[in-house]
């Protein structure tokens, strides 16, 4: 796998929606499904603005699309998630097609409270869980821990 040109990246959020990559990053190609184990999926950045991010959890995963991008597609892709202030790059190993791959991910820097994502960015989250054949009550679990967690931190 590593003898292609690119850098396999790992989308968890908004970057699992086809249209979506497809207009921001045009050489990208989708390289399929997988599991990253030992993270949960988490919305960070205030009630109603939150966006998505991972933690380690022991236990979890989140259910991820694996992309090969070129430098010009990580380069949107920086300008999109805010990289280097909001978010951060870290590789991570994963489970692909029967062996363990290095990929890069996006993971929000610390300091944001959790709380619930905006309506459109649920649905464009929505759409690339569907658009990537996953449960979309996993996405849902995820938005109720966080608003869950994010109440529980102002009482």
């Amino acid at each position: 796998m590593s003898k292609e040109k690119g850098t396999i990246y790992l989308a968890y959020g908004s970057n699992l929606n086809l249209r979506q990559m497809a207009y921001r990053c045009p050489t990208a190609k989708v390289l399929g499904s997988a599991k990253l184990t030992g993270y949960r999926l988490l919305f960070r950045g205030g009630n109603g603005g939150a966006v998505a991010t991972i933690e380690k959890q022991k236990g979890e995963s989140v259910p991820v699309l694996l992309w090969r991008i070129m430098p010009n597609d990580e380069k949107a892709l920086d300008r999109y998630e805010g990289y280097p202030h909001l978010y951060r790059k870290e590789t991570v190993k994963v489970r692909f097609k029967g062996q363990w791959v290095p990929a890069m991910v996006y993971i929000m820097n610390e300091g944001r409270p959790l709380g619930a994502p905006g309506r459109y960015y649920y649905e464009v989250i929505r759409q690339g869980y569907i658009d990537a054949g996953f449960d979309i009550s996993f996405l849902n679990k995820a938005v109720r821990d966080s608003i869950s967690a994010a109440e529980k931190s102002e009482v």
